[in-house]
């Protein structure tokens, strides 16, 4: 009987906390996002260049329940595959403007996709950056666990039209949410 009482009390309080947060969970109108999380970029065969973690930060705005905007920062570090026989190391940074659209605003899951476009930059020589311009995509959801932290997945595909090539970068993140209105 020592061992029901805890388990019920869990149950209760697990129930009460989901409950708070799909009352009040949810992007809204006038909030402001700021995200930091990280990755792994999956870079194409076209590059020669090894995969690489990713650290990341995303400013969003919530222009409407459903509607929003999204800026993506993220840098790393990466080197050549052996194939190609260069050891220099390459700093990477990644930057997108997305708008987002959110399927179900106002509960404790909520699934978005994005689309935008955005800039891939290398470094392989530490002086002169090499900029490529990329539409990209994603699909992804947040799980609130307050009605102003979620936790974020995300997977997004990278399109560079120079030469065709296209990266796809998994993160995760936490994602904290302040009403400016």
């Amino acid at each position: 009987m020592k061992k029901l009482h805890p388990l019920v009390l869990t149950c209760i309080s697990l129930i009460s906390v989901a409950s708070y947060a799909t009352s009040y969970a949810g992007n809204r109108p006038g909030a402001l996002t700021l995200t930091l999380g990280g990755g792994y970029d999956y870079l194409d065969s076209k590059r020669h260049m090894d995969n690489a973690g990713l650290g990341m930060i995303e400013v969003g705005y919530d222009l409407t329940e459903h509607w929003g905007i999204e800026g993506l920062l993220g840098g790393f570090k990466t080197s050549f595959k052996r194939s190609v026989n260069d050891n220099r190391h390459i700093s990477g940074t990644l930057f997108s403007i997305d708008g987002v659209y959110h399927f179900s605003p106002d509960s404790m899951f909520e699934p978005y996709i994005l689309a935008g476009a955005g800039v891939t930059g290398l470094n392989p020589n530490r002086f002169d950056a090499n900029n490529e311009g990329n539409i990209n995509v994603a699909v992804g959801a947040q799980l609130f666990v307050h009605k102003s932290v979620a936790f974020r997945v995300e997977a997004r595909d990278l399109y560079t039209w120079v030469g065709g090539k296209n990266d796809v970068f998994l993160n995760g993140g936490v994602s904290l949410l302040f009403d400016l209105c």
